[in-house]
């Protein structure tokens, strides 16, 4: 597949970049996976991808003469109560940490949700203690304010307890505080029975709120950057010698800024595609649609035959598509302002 990189932004007025900060990790999601079969093909998938918003619009055709009943699951990313890492979470106060929406035909639909809590140690097997968190009232979620305030109310004893267990560690912050950090991941996924009617199609719409990866700064463009790192951009956002030279530009006139009354950063937006793939045959037609939102944001990422398509848009579309690799976008925006 031939890749094409896009560097398709007008550069606004000098800036000094923000003072570097540590780079924010996105929860990468996808789409919805239902059971293998080669009874169910999909006709067209239509994929949207910006910073507010993921829509992904599917046409299932169930290829036989009778009904087919089935559960189709939405995948969630993990959440880990990795304090050390600095994670982007739409809605981190609910089990609906995405804002997973689904609707059937144009009708919203319900799914339920399945969470359980699991240590997750290299040399050994996951170890699941959904029971012991409920029994103790700790949410699962263990990055949100209810579950902090959870872990407080617990008596010293019972956190020692779970200290021991490698549940929690135990932390002293550089202000003398101490305070007890979750271990656990969270695997999360939204699920449905649903029937395919037999010989024909029906439109499956699956929305959500996207987990965005960046730093406060520029790095892709700097002349600290190393080869490893530009090979990284490279691989991931197939970012070329264009991009390379538009981005250097932006980070010298940000630079050159000394009253910070401008800013550029980097958003990252990735959305994995390659999870699916059960039902029989290739995805017959399939568009994808990156929006960048601003037209001065600068946009890097892997395509075949991409068109822009308006001033903040760009398209591709592929018949009897096999996805190879994932989604990863690569954004370099601006902020004007005191």
């Amino acid at each position: 597949m031939r890749t094409l990189s896009l560097a398709l932004a007008i550069l606004a007025a000098a800036s000094l970049p923000v003072r570097a900060d540590d780079r924010a990790a996105a929860l990468v999601a996808g789409g919805l996976v239902v059971g293998k079969t080669d009874r169910i093909a999909l006709a067209a998938e239509e994929l949207y991808l910006s910073e507010q918003a993921v829509r992904i619009d599917y046409r299932f055709r169930n290829q036989t003469d009778a009904d087919i009943e089935t559960t189709i699951t939405f995948p969630m990313p993990d959440i880990t109560g990795d304090s050390e890492m600095l994670v982007s979470i739409p809605d981190p106060a609910h089990d609906n940490f995405l804002k997973l929406q689904a609707a059937v035909d144009g009708e919203p639909v319900e799914a339920q949700v399945e969470q359980r809590a699991f240590l997750m140690r290299s040399a050994t097997p996951p170890v699941e203690i959904t029971a012991e968190l409920k029994a103790l009232g700790i949410p699962l979620v263990p990055t949100t304010a209810a579950t902090e305030a959870a872990l407080r109310r617990l008596g010293e004893r019972q956190r020692r307890d779970l200290i021991a267990a490698g549940i929690l560690e135990r932390q002293e912050h550089k202000d003398g505080t101490i305070a007890d950090a979750p271990l656990w991941t969270l695997k999360s996924k939204f699920w449905r029975r649903q029937v395919f009617p037999a010989g024909r199609e029906i439109a499956i719409r699956q929305s959500y709120v996207p987990s965005l990866g960046g730093l406060a700064s520029l790095s892709y463009g700097a002349p600290t950057l190393d080869p490893a790192q530009k090979a990284h951009y490279a691989i991931r956002y197939c970012t070329d010698p264009t991009f390379e030279r538009v981005a250097q530009a932006l980070y010298r006139r940000a630079s050159a800024d000394g009253s910070r009354a401008f800013q550029a950063y980097e958003r990252s937006l990735s959305h994995v595609i390659t999870s699916g793939g059960d039902w029989a045959g290739p995805i017959g037609v399939f568009k994808l649609v990156v929006d960048k939102g601003d037209p001065a944001t600068l946009v890097s990422f892997c395509g075949a035959e991409v068109k822009k398509t308006g001033p903040t848009t760009f398209e591709m579309i592929a018949r009897d598509y096999v996805p190879k690799r994932d989604i990863d976008i690569l954004l370099l925006k601006t902020k004007s302002g005191g």
